[in-house]
């Protein structure tokens, strides 16, 4: 049966291309990078692996972009869907003279959305129009995602903190 959950084999095979677990140090969609790389001058690539970079200056997972000081940076955040979410959100809702533009699940539900980004005036939220067969995410290697696969198909937002120390 096509699909079906079997001990041996977690999840059959399917016209999906990766699962959540593959997600780990996937490339931005290059139209999302391209868009936001025309608008913002980043400076730093907050979650990156060595291979993925888009930036000169970026951090991977060792580097500890958590436990870095943001302030004066226009950061790229792409956390990668993890468990980490809210921990990036809160660093980005309390760091001044910063600009943060994170790409995240659409997860509007939860509490950090609730708490940091939905009445924040620093904040602009995006929703991101689907394509019609899903967000391509590149592989780190850097090659192209298959068009002609399905992508990644939940919701996504790009989130804009522009915290600006207002006394200078």
């Amino acid at each position: 049966m096509k699909g079906k959950l079997t001990k041996k084999n977690k999840f059959k095979k399917s016209n999906l291309t990766f699962s959540a677990s593959e997600m780990k140090w996937l490339r931005t969609p290059k139209p999302i990078w391209e868009e936001l790389s025309k608008e913002f001058e980043f400076t730093i690539d907050c979650c990156a692996s060595h291979q993925n970079a888009l930036l000169p200056r970026y951090y991977t997972a060792e580097d500890d972009c958590l436990s870095k000081d943001w302030s004066g940076e226009v950061a790229y955040i792409h956390p990668l869907f993890d468990t980490k979410i809210p921990k990036f959100i809160e660093k980005a809702y309390n760091t001044d003279n910063f600009t943060g533009v994170f790409l995240l699940p659409a997860s509007t539900h939860t509490k950090y959305f609730h708490d940091f980004c939905y009445h924040n005036k620093n904040c602009e939220i995006r929703f991101l129009r689907k394509p019609t067969k899903g967000f391509h995410f590149g592989p780190d290697d850097g090659t192209e995602h298959p068009k002609d696969k399905v992508g990644y198909i939940k919701p996504l937002m790009i989130l804009i903190f522009r915290n600006y120390d207002n006394t200078n």
